[in-house]
């Protein structure tokens, strides 16, 4: 594990368990470094959790094209390494866990992580598209697709509505995706 991932682990940890009311100081402590190092690194609180949302969604591993940066993998290579692989997930819900907070505070960063979440969202759709397994959507079934990705995920991030629900994000998203794939019909 690197000193960067460290530092941003620091970071979600933080996030999850005091929301984006942690300061500066705790941060350093949970660091062990001085506030002045932590300045030095982040000019601003909300540099620290635009540096944090990045972080959990770096593992997006592809280009704007749809297609992998580094390797080449298939459609469903790259479904499961979204869906099992991309440990972003998990870090999600320490985010989420304080999302009234965070929209309310920081409305920058919150609109961020949606336009994230968004993101990921639309590249596991262009994944679905491409899939040699699902039949040839009609341009309404695309839209409709996208946008229940989409919706149903920022439903997912609204503040406590997996947590309400005995979930988390991850579980949440796999499961999502697995009904798209396999559909509910017996």
């Amino acid at each position: 594990m690197s000193i960067n991932d460290e530092i941003y682990l620091a970071i979600l940890h933080l996030l999850e368990e005091k929301g984006p009311a942690f300061t500066t100081e705790e941060l350093a402590s949970e660091l062990k470094v001085s506030k002045r190092t932590i300045y030095k690194m982040f000019g601003s609180k909300e540099m620290i959790i635009d540096k944090a949302i990045d972080f959990v969604f770096k593992d997006i591993c592809l280009d704007d094209n749809g297609t992998a940066q580094k390797e080449r993998f298939s459609s469903d290579e790259m479904l499961q390494r979204y869906l099992i692989e991309f440990h972003g997930t998990e870090h999600v819900d320490k985010i989420i866990k304080h999302a009234k907070t965070l929209e309310k505070r920081y409305p920058q960063q919150w609109s961020k992580l949606n336009n994230r979440i968004d993101e990921f969202g639309k590249k596991l759709y262009d994944l679905f598209i491409v899939d040699p397994h699902v039949r040839i959507l009609t341009a309404t079934e695309k839209a409709v697709l996208l946008l229940m990705i989409q919706q149903t995920t920022r439903k997912f991030l609204q503040n406590n509505y997996l947590v309400s629900k005995g979930l988390n994000f991850k579980a949440a998203i796999q499961a999502l995706y697995k009904m798209i794939l396999s559909g509910i019909y017996c």
